[in-house]
């Protein structure tokens, strides 16, 4: 009898089904990108050259540029401009557009003063959010400035917390737009 027992507790406990193990690895890249715009002075002509680039590039309409320029994205390819690590092998801004749905927004701020008749471009900024749908948490980061989260739920992890930083692609599309550059966004 306790043969019997015995091999229907081994057979238990071999169909019991393995906990997952989910690994983390945080985001490698720590390249800055210069923020501070050391570019010539540009005519009216220029700038409203620059506003029409950036209106076609991202599908907007009657936007000025002035000292306190800002303006909203929202990203569609999203790991083609933030990098937050991966999950297992795993993308995992993919990992979560898979397992919550996501989304990201950019709101470019370029502070931009007027001399006369010239402007110049003084200094430009994105602030990130990148959000899961399902459960609402959201990474705030901007240009050269990574941001931690703490997940409230780690999947398994020893690891709780989640990193998320710009590529600077972004940055560097919206400074060749600035100076007038070729770009394919």
């Amino acid at each position: 009898m306790f043969r019997k027992y015995s091999l229907v507790l081994i057979f238990l406990v071999s169909c019991e089904v393995q906990e997952s193990k989910n690994i983390y690895t945080p985001p490698n890249n720590t390249e800055n990108i210069q923020i501070n715009l050391q570019l010539p002075n540009y005519s009216q002509e220029k700038i409203k050259t620059i506003e029409s680039n950036i209106a076609s590039i991202f599908n907007l309409e009657n936007m000025e540029l002035s000292s306190d320029f800002t303006l909203d994205i929202k990203i569609q390819d999203i790991p083609k401009y933030i990098d937050c690590g991966q999950m297992n092998d795993e993308i995992y801004v993919e990992y979560i557009e898979r397992i919550f749905g996501s989304s990201l927004k950019a709101t470019i701020k370029i502070d931009l003063t007027k001399d006369g008749d010239l402007y110049k471009f003084n200094k430009m900024l994105i602030n990130y959010l990148f959000m899961s749908k399902e459960t609402g948490t959201r990474w705030k980061f901007k240009t050269n400035s990574p941001k931690e989260l703490l997940v409230g739920n780690p999947v398994y992890d020893e690891n709780p917390y989640r990193i998320c930083m710009t590529k600077n692609i972004l940055e560097k599309e919206i400074i060749k737009l600035i100076k007038d550059e070729d770009i394919k966004i």
